[in-house]
């Protein structure tokens, strides 16, 4: 979820209500113009794709 200036306009739940993500999927924040929130989040995603594939059965 990009917040400008640190600031998000709604909240992770909302957002994952709204879009009907589930519960064990990650919704985070980031200001996406900053590399270092932006690379945190990537990380973020690739360690959860990774753990969701080696658990499937």
């Amino acid at each position: 979820m990009n917040c400008f200036d640190g600031q998000a306009t709604h909240s992770p739940d909302d957002v994952r209500e709204a879009l009907a993500v589930s519960p064990d999927t990650p919704v985070v924040l980031l200001d996406a113009r900053e590399r270092e929130s932006t690379k945190a989040t990537l990380l973020e995603l690739v360690q959860h794709a990774l753990v969701r594939a080696t658990s499937a059965p």
